[in-house]
C-alpha cells in the first residue's frame, strides 16, 4: 500500500510540474485564478487517466473516465485551497519560471509563494491526487489474471451452503406447467 501511494505521488508530481512548466513557459508563472483553476481541471483529469488502473488497462474505461471527471471537480478545489492557504514562500529562485506572484497581490520580484507558482500549485495538487488515486487502486483482482469469476468458485472462493431457491422455484414450475396444459384441455 505504501508502495502505490509513493507511485501515486510520483505521477502526479511529474504530470503537475509538466504541467506547471509548460505554463510558466507560456508566461503564467504565477497565473491569474481562472487560468489556475483550469489549469488544475485539467491535472485532475491527466492524473485520473493514469493514476490507479490507467485508462489503458483492460475493461478500466469507464473506471478512469469516473476517476477523470472527479478529478477534475477536485482539482479545481485543491487548487482554491492551495491559492487560499499555501502561502508559504517559495525558498529558492526559480528564475523565469517563478516570476512575480502578483495574483495574490505580492511585491513585483518577490519569488512568489507555493500556491501562487503554477509548478509547485499544481505539482501539489496532482500529487494529492495521484496518491489517492493509487492509494485507492485494489491490485488484487489483477493478480491473477486470467482467472475467471467461475474458476475462483471452483477453486474454493465463494462456496455455497445452500441451492439458490431461484432453481427450487424453476423446478416448480416446471412441474406446473403440464398440468395447466391438462386443465385447458
Amino acid at each position: 500500500m505504501l508502495g502505490r501511494l509513493i507511485l501515486g505521488i510520483v505521477k502526479g508530481l511529474i504530470v503537475g510540474g509538466l504541467l506547471g512548466f509548460g505554463l510558466a513557459k507560456l508566461g503564467y508563472g504565477a497565473p491569474i485564478a481562472i487560468v489556475a483553476y483550469l489549469a488544475a481541471a485539467l491535472a485532475g483529469v491527466l492524473v485520473g487517466l493514469i493514476a490507479g488502473k490507467p485508462i489503458w488497462a483492460k475493461d478500466a474505461k469507464i473506471e478512469a473516465g469516473m476517476k477523470a471527471f472527479a478529478g477534475a471537480l477536485l482539482g479545481a478545489g485543491l487548487m482554491y485551497a492551495a491559492r487560499r492557504w499555501l502561502t508559504v514562500p517559495v525558498p529558492v529562485p526559480l528564475g523565469e519560471l517563478g516570476g512575480a506572484n502578483l495574483s495574490l497581490g505580492e511585491a513585483a520580484g518577490t519569488a512568489g509563494t507555493f500556491g501562487g507558482l503554477a509548478i509547485t500549485s499544481l505539482a501539489a495538487v496532482a500529487a494529492l491526487l495521484g496518491g489517492f488515486y493509487e492509494a485507492d487502486n485494489d491490485p488484487s483482482d489483477e493478480a491473477t489474471p486470467g482467472a475467471k469469476p467461475e474458476a475462483k468458485a471452483a477453486a474454493g472462493g465463494n462456496k455455497r451452503i445452500a441451492a439458490s431457491p431461484a432453481v427450487d422455484d424453476l423446478e416448480d414450475d416446471l412441474e406446473i406447467e403440464p398440468e395447466k396444459k391438462r386443465s385447458k384441455k
